[in-house]
């Protein structure tokens, strides 16, 4: 029997692009990708998404899929909680590794942090890469080593730290898994 290289997978949250995804071109680079797009209800409490939101991600989730399958993948989209089901598309890909773009709301904060050490503790290599931000909240600074509370200041210190990189094109191809992980239908969604 041939052997065949494990997956990364690439879950796509805010960032439902190709081009200039620094999650999707880092995996990419280390081999074949199962791109997820994971419908969380849950996690959010309050800040789940309403109607007007939906109606964009459907669109955008049809437009991704359709940029994918052009590139030789396809996306795998689930619904539940997104702690649990990463987890199980992890195991039914057998992927060694997992990406996402980092978030900042409190909620995702707290959830990614619980993810990251639960994958780390089963052996997953998680990589979170800033896809959002010209500077990460953490590296701007007062001079007390505080967070600002005032914007001016803020930007003053931040402007400083902006290092503005060239955006990455979409990858021209992405290698399939050798394991697709079931998928939902987005009509049903």
């Amino acid at each position: 029997m041939a052997r065949t290289e494990r997956p990364s997978v690439v879950w796509f949250r805010q960032d439902l692009r190709l081009a200039d995804n620094p999650a999707l071109t880092n995996a990419a680079k280390a081999g074949p990708i199962v791109p997820v797009y994971i419908l969380d209800d849950e996690t959010p409490g309050p800040w789940r998404i309403g109607g007007a939101a939906r109606w964009w991600l459907h669109h955008s989730l049809e437009s991704l899929a359709a940029d994918l399958r052009k590139r030789g993948s396809k996306l795998v989209l689930r619904r539940g909680k997104a702690e649990t089901v990463l987890g199980q598309i992890i195991a039914e890909s057998n992927a060694h590794a997992v990406y996402w773009n980092r978030l900042y709301e409190p909620f995702a904060i707290d959830r990614d942090t619980r993810m990251k050490a639960s994958l780390a503790d089963d052996g997953v290599a998680v990589h979170t890469l800033n896809g959002s931000l010209l500077v990460e909240p953490w590296t701007v600074k007062t001079g007390s080593d505080t967070p600002f509370k005032v914007f001016t200041p803020f930007w003053t210190s931040a402007t400083k730290k902006i290092e503005v990189a060239t955006p990455t094109p979409a990858p021209a191809r992405l290698t399939a898994p050798p394991l697709w992980p079931q998928s939902e239908d987005l009509i049903s969604w």
